[in-house]
C-alpha cells in the first residue's frame, strides 16, 4: 500500500496488529512507550496550563536545563543517523543497504522527539512561525531554525527516496551538507556566548557534530544488532563497529582538548573545568568513551555491540545534561547575596519531558517493525530491481 507515493503496511497487518494489541499481545515494551506517552501529554498540559514558574526548575540563574539539553541530545542523534547513512552508503554499501530505511526513519523520528522536547521548553509555541517573517540573520537561534527546518525536509525525501528505490548522489550530498550545517550552527548558538566561558569556544560546533555521529551511530548499531540477530546475517554489524570505533576516537580527542584548554586558562568562569576534572575524566572520558571502545575492541560480537551502544546512549545523555547546566554553574553577575556556585536539580516534570521524548522514539520506531512497513519497502525494493 502506498501513501502519496510513500509505502505503508497492508490494511490487513495493521488490523491484525491492533487486534493483538486489544488482546494484550503487543509487546510490553509498546505498553510501557504508551503509558510513557500518555504521562508525557499529562506533562505538557501541566507545564503549558501551570506556567513554568510552577513547575519547572530553571531560573534567571539557569535558564537552561533538562528539556534543552535533551532537545541537544535527540538533535544531536538525528543528525547522527544521518552520518551514519552517509558514510554508509559511500564505503559499505552492500552491507548497509538492508538497514538504510531503518537508519533514516530513525533520524526522522529523533528529530521530531527533540523538537517535542524544545517545545516544551518554549513559553508560546505558535509563535515559532515569526522567525520567517521576522528573521534575524544575526542570530544563530534563527539560522537553527531555518536549517533545523530544512533538515526535517532533507530527511524526509530522502527517506521517501530510500523506500522508492531511487538513488541520488545529489540528494545523498545534501542530506550529509545541510546536517552538518545544522548542527554547527546549533553548537555555535552555544560556542558563541562569549559571557560563559564553560561554552565559549570555536571546538564547540566540531564537537557536537562528532557526538552527534557517536550518538546517533550507537542507536543505529542497537537496531542493526537486532536485524543482524534476526536474520541471522553477521555481516550486518560491521559497518555500525567500524563507525562506532571512529565516533568513539574521535569524540575522545575533542572532549581531551576541551578539558585541557579549560584547565589552562585562570579567567572568572574556567573554574567549572578544574571542579569537574575527576568527573569528566573518570565518567566523561573514562567511563563514557575507553569503556565501550575497548569493549568493541576486545569482545566483536552482537551482544558486546548492544552493550557498548548502551552505554554510549546513556553516558552522552549525561554529557549533554552536564554541558548545559554546567555553563551557569558560576555566575556571571556577582552581587552580595549571589551563591558562588549554582545548583540545578530537575522537577518531576523536566524529567517526564525526557520520558515522553524516548517514548516517542520507541513506540513510532516499533509500531512501525510490527506492522512490516521495513519489510514492506524492502520487498517492494528487491520488486524494483528485478524489473
Amino acid at each position: 500500500m502506498q501513501i502519496f507515493g510513500v509505502f505503508a503496511p497492508e490494511r490487513e497487518r495493521l488490523l491484525s496488529y491492533f487486534k493483538q494489541f486489544k488482546q494484550g499481545k503487543g509487546g510490553l515494551i509498546v505498553y510501557l512507550a504508551l503509558i510513557g506517552l500518555v504521562l508525557g501529554g499529562i506533562c505538557f498540559a501541566c507545564i503549558f496550563l501551570l506556567g513554568h514558574g510552577h513547575t519547572i526548575n530553571t531560573s534567571s540563574q539557569v535558564p537552561w536545563g533538562l528539556q534543552i539539553s535533551t532537545y541537544v541530545y535527540f538533535a544531536l542523534v538525528s543528525g547522527g543517523c544521518i552520518f551514519t547513512n552517509f558514510i554508509g552508503n559511500m564505503f559499505f554499501h552492500e552491507k548497509y543497504k538492508p538497514l538504510a530505511s531503518r537508519v533514516i526513519f530513525m533520524g526522522l523520528i529523533t528529530a521530531i522527539a527533540g523538537f517535542a522536547s524544545l517545545a516544551s521548553e518554549l513559553g508560546h509555541v505558535e509563535r515559532m512561525y515569526m522567525f520567517m517573517i521576522s528573521p534575524n540573520p544575526t542570530s544563530p537561534m534563527f539560522w537553527m531554525s531555518v536549517w533545523y527546518t530544512a533538515d526535517i525536509t532533507i530527511l524526509l525525501v530522502e527517506y521517501i527516496n530510500i523506500q522508492q528505490n531511487r538513488h541520488s548522489k545529489a540528494m545523498l550530498y545534501a542530506s550529509f551538507i545541510i546536517p552538518i550545517i545544522t548542527y554547527c550552527s546549533l553548537g555555535s548558538l552555544f560556542g558563541a556566548v562569549g559571557t560563559m566561558p564553560y561554552y565559549y569556544s570555536s571546538l564547540l560546533p566540531i564537537y557536537f557534530l562528532f557526538s552527534g555521529f557517536l550518538s546517533g551511530n550507537a542507536l543505529c548499531a542497537i537496531i542493526a544488532a537486532f536485524e543482524s540477530k534476526k536474520s541471522g546475517n553477521a555481516k550486518l554489524i560491521k559497518p555500525f563497529m567500524r563507525m562506532q570505533k571512529i565516533a568513539l576516537a574521535s569524540v575522545f580527542v575533542l572532549t581531551f582538548c576541551r578539558i585541557i584548554i579549560g584547565l589552562s586558562s585562570n579567567l572568572s568562569g574556567y573554574e567549572v573545568f578544574r571542579e569537574t576534572f575527576f568527573q569528566n575524566v573518570i565518567f566523561g572520558i573514562g567511563g563514557a568513551l575507553v569503556a565501550p571502545f575497548m569493549i568493541l575492541m576486545y569482545r566483536r560480537t552482537v551482544g558486546a555491540l548492544i552493550l557498548s551502544s548502551l552505554l554510549v546512549l546513556g553516558t552522552q545523555f549525561m554529557a549533554r545534561l552536564d554541558l548545559v547546566v554546567e555553563g551557569f554553574r558560576v555566575p556571571v553577575f556577582r552581587v552580595y547575596d549571589m551563591p558562588e556556585r549554582i545548583s540545578y536539580f530537575p522537577s518531576v516534570f523536566e524529567f517526564l519531558v525526557v520520558v515522553a521524548s524516548v517514548s516517542i522514539v520507541v513506540l513510532v520506531y516499533v509500531v512501525c517493525e510490527k506492522t512490516g512497513l521495513f519489510e514492506i519497502a524492502g520487498k517492494e525494493t528487491h520488486q524494483h530491481e528485478r524489473h
